[in-house]
């Protein structure tokens, strides 16, 4: 019988777990509250009721290897939370490995939510058969994760992988970070409704879709806003063609910088489908030397919304496997 491990992904709302194998998700997916307002014990009560769920489940907490977790913030060599997220208040500086090594006697690998969704397109999507990739996600932010010869890179204090971070454009839009011009700011669901609210305002356009966003700019979406690519509107084409260029200036410095075999484009912004992912081919290709550039595959991911549990699965598979 294959190796097992336990993957828990933390939501802000709700945790879910399950038995990953080699092949994926074993049985389906379990989730529990968070109950965020009760603090960082209670968080963890959570995690490990949920832990101990599963392992009963499948057989008793010896046939399994470890536990993977997936979580908001970051999480140091000892299994401490670092900045845990605004919506989950006292997760930072809970200990999360010693408490489930107690209770089970299981060892635990925990890593950045976003970033060990790189690990599930490895062992299980649009990563596999290949030893170095980098995973862009694009959602409401933008992060990633870096696989350096077949493993999660982390860095030397588990903070690797903040790729949306990546300075695009000098002096340009402010960021939470405190830098400015993170293509965070341009390629997320985020920026790219921001852009089209301020072109509408800036550009002079008088497209159908400019007309809906001065008139109702608050039900403006980065799905709308490709529903009108896909029309071919003068303002929808300009939002698009900046984020896909300053998220290809971050991908071209990405591949100058690991050269990976592969770039995986993942998250909601790329259920826009193949006008994104070649726009940004195309762009990656003006900002990256051209003989690496030519070494590296751009796909999207394959992972869907259960890519969080199964990389949180794939930590501890990768680890202690």
């Amino acid at each position: 019988m294959g190796k097992k491990a336990i993957g828990i992904d933390l939501g802000g709302t709700a945790i879910k777990g399950a038995i990953i194998d080699e092949n994926g998700i074993c049985g389906g997916v379990t989730r529990v509250p968070t109950e965020a307002e009760g603090g960082g014990r209670r968080i963890m009560d959570n995690i490990l009721s949920l832990i101990g769920k599963l392992a009963e489940s499948g057989g008793g907490a010896g046939e399994f290897i470890g536990v993977g977790i997936g979580t908001p913030g970051f999480v140091d060599a000892d299994g401490v939370i670092l900045n845990g997220g605004a919506n989950l208040p006292g997760w930072t500086g809970m200990q999360v490995y010693a408490p489930i090594a107690e209770r089970f006697g299981l060892r635990a690998s925990a890593a950045n939510d976003v970033t060990s969704v790189a690990l599930a397109e490895l062992m299980f999507g649009a990563g596999r058969g290949v030893q170095n990739m980098v995973c862009f996600a694009l959602g409401t932010g933008v992060g990633g994760g870096i696989v350096t010869n077949g493993r999660l890179y982390k860095g030397g204090h588990g903070m690797a992988g903040e790729i949306g971070h990546i300075v695009v454009e000098t002096d340009g839009e402010p960021c939470p970070c405190g830098q400015r011009g993170c293509v965070e700011r341009y390629a997320s669901a985020t920026g790219i409704v921001k852009a089209a609210v301020d072109f509408a305002k800036s550009e002079g356009c008088k497209s159908d879709f400019a007309k809906l966003v001065h008139e109702n700019p608050g039900e403006v979406t980065s799905k709308l806003v490709y529903e009108y690519v896909a029309k071919n509107d003068e303002l929808a084409l300009k939002v698009h063609e900046r984020a896909c260029d300053m998220l290809g200036r971050a991908v071209g410095i990405i591949i100058n910088t690991f050269s990976p075999d592969r770039v995986v484009l993942g998250g909601g912004v790329m259920m826009a489908g193949s006008v994104v992912l070649e726009a940004v081919k195309k762009y990656a290709a003006r900002h990256c030397w051209p003989e690496i550039f030519k070494l590296c595959e751009i796909v999207p991911a394959q992972m869907g919304e259960d890519s969080g549990v199964l990389g949180a699965g794939a930590l501890a598979l990768e680890e202690f496997g």
